[in-house]
């Protein structure tokens, strides 16, 4: 778990010549899109970025990211703890039209002179996130149904759980047409 603040801005063309690394830690009020899904016990994200270039000239920016965030399980529906790691390789480029040119295994970083490190971190973040959150098999409990709460209130003889049927409505609709068709 890295400490250190990560730096927010940094000069391309410095970083790129030096083949400067960054690593640091990324607080909630440094990616306020996360802040609500950081886990309270490990509150930071990692980030490495390293700037390069390589054979072809191409300048890049190779970003590693892990941390755990806080997800709502699509089984049980609660909180479920997911860790994220992120890895990729940017081509840095000032255009649209060079954006389209980078070779495969590269995606575009469009900058000009500097960089925001915090939302690349932002961006490789979003990428990582799981599209569905589960727990492990076995460790999560069905939500409970209505139905399930209603058996249990007839086990126990409690009468507080009253469930009306949907569609008491529709048949006093059909009993009134009825009445009208007469």
């Amino acid at each position: 778990m890295l400490t250190a603040p990560l730096p927010n801005r940094v000069n391309i063309r410095k970083a790129v010549t030096r083949s400067a690394r960054y690593a640091g830690a990324l607080c909630a009020e440094q990616i306020p899109q996360f802040k609500e899904l950081l886990d309270p016990e490990a509150p930071t994200i990692d980030v490495v970025v390293e700037f390069g270039e390589n054979e072809e000239g191409q300048q890049f920016a190779a970003v590693e990211m892990q941390g755990r965030v806080v997800l709502e399980c699509q089984r049980c529906l609660n909180p479920v703890v997911c860790e994220l790691k992120g890895n990729s390789r940017l081509g840095i480029v000032p255009g649209d039209e060079q954006a389209k040119q980078l070779p495969a295994g590269l995606e575009p970083l469009i900058a000009i002179d500097d960089v925001d490190l915090w939302a690349v971190a932002e961006e490789e973040l979003a990428l990582a996130l799981p599209v569905v959150a589960y727990h492990p098999d076995g460790e999560c409990e069905p939500p409970r149904s209505d139905r399930a709460e209603r058996s249990v209130s007839e086990e126990t003889g409690s009468t507080d759980h009253t469930a009306e049927n949907p569609f008491s409505v529709l048949s006093s609709l059909l009993e009134s047409d009825d009445t009208k068709e007469k």
